[in-house]
């Protein structure tokens, strides 16, 4: 099967999520310490000096830049890459579940799945009970190569948390959607003598 993520790629966003911390420590480490300058050479000025008033702002200063900076640095980037890195976590020692099914299309809206940015692989499955097709929507990373899924293939794949991290073509075009939509019972037949190859191809 084809995996969608290896150790290579969990290691280069961990040392990114590393990088953009210790870049955001070292920014209010500089603060921190300009702001504690300041504060010993305003101390250590004598009552009424003309230097007091140019320390002052500049710390005023310094902390506006900082707010402004640490704000929007820590909400977007750091909680996006902080989010992305607990979800590979999770794919690497969460629970999977293996299914099979016949893709159909690639979702393109604009999907997030906890503020994770997301593109649904739409699949179709035949409800036995119900005898009705059923729409089955998995996530995909779109950071990451699309799979070269053609409409009707008969696909098995592994999720962890819904999102598809590995994945197997079992069958080219096993299925033609335009019948699907127009009979339900041909349908049904055509995935009868699908699965039926199937099996046959996987004995020998």
């Amino acid at each position: 099967m084809v995996s969608v993520y290896n150790d290579a790629y969990f290691l280069k966003t961990y040392k990114q999520k590393r990088r953009i911390f210790w870049f955001f420590m070292s920014i209010t480490f500089a603060y921190l310490i300009l702001s504690l300058a300041c504060w010993i050479y305003y101390m250590g000025l004598p009552y009424g000096a003309s230097q007091a008033k140019p320390m002052k702002w500049t710390v005023y200063i310094a902390t506006v830049f900082y707010i402004v900076f640490a704000f929007p640095y820590l909400a977007i980037k750091w909680s996006r890459v902080r989010r992305y890195y607990r979800m590979l976590t999770y794919v690497s020692e969460g629970l999977k579940n293996e299914e099979k099914n016949y893709f159909y299309c690639f979702d393109e809206k604009s999907l997030q799945k906890d503020n994770i940015d997301v593109m649904a692989c739409v699949f179709e499955t035949w409800n036995k009970k119900k005898q009705e097709w059923r729409e089955r929507e998995a996530w995909f990373d779109p950071e990451m190569p699309l799979p070269e899924f053609d409409s009707g293939d008969y696909v098995q794949y592994i999720v962890q948390s819904n999102f598809v991290i590995q994945y197997h073509i079992i069958t080219k075009k096993a299925l033609e959607f335009e019948e699907v939509d127009e009979d339900y019972q041909e349908s049904l037949e055509s995935v009868k003598e699908t699965e039926k190859l199937i099996e046959k191809t996987t004995e020998e």
